[in-house]
């Protein structure tokens, strides 16, 4: 891949990731289903969890869930009934051939109840991600979200969380 075609790609990924955030904070869900690639791996396990320095895991483990319908399957019953701003900066974009990539992207997510007046929880960290070339257009392939920190505002959030990492 010479160097013009590898700017294209690193350009049309981080497009890709974010019309992610976008289609996640719009709730957009029929076009949040076309950044991902059929067999998407998306890896929540740490996505509740932060680590103090020095510490241990703090927060609840989430799902680690397979395959473009299930996937969106679990990511619309967990952001309903929220309201969620995310950030993605930093890209750091690795091309390993034509048809297959990897990257991170760091991120800060805010998110709040329905109302969007409560806030829930405030957090930032980083996307490990593999995207791949398919069907004409660069998709994720692969995505695991993990914190640096995750900051928890309001009376119940923690089992408002933790309804939603083991759902």
């Amino acid at each position: 891949m010479d160097a013009l075609a590898r700017l294209i790609a690193i350009e049309e990924i981080k497009q890709l990731k974010a019309r992610y955030f976008r289609t996640m904070d719009t709730r957009d869900f029929e076009g949040m289903k076309q950044v991902f690639a059929k067999d998407i791996r998306f890896d929540f396990s740490e996505g509740f969890l932060f680590t103090p320095l020095g510490g241990e895991p703090i927060g609840s483990v989430g799902p680690v869930t397979v395959g473009r319908d299930a996937v969106m399957a679990w990511i619309t019953h967990s952001m309903s009934g929220f309201t969620s701003v995310h950030h993605g900066h930093c890209h750091e974009v690795t091309i390993d051939s034509e048809t297959e990539a990897h990257g991170v992207i760091a991120m800060a997510d805010y998110i709040r109840a329905g109302d969007r007046t409560t806030r829930l929880i405030e957090a930032a960290g980083h996307y490990w991600e593999k995207y791949r070339f398919e069907d004409g257009a660069w998709r994720i392939a692969e995505t695991k979200l993990t914190r640096l920190f995750n900051d928890t505002h309001g009376g119940d959030v923690d089992h408002i969380v933790d309804a939603h990492a083991t759902a």
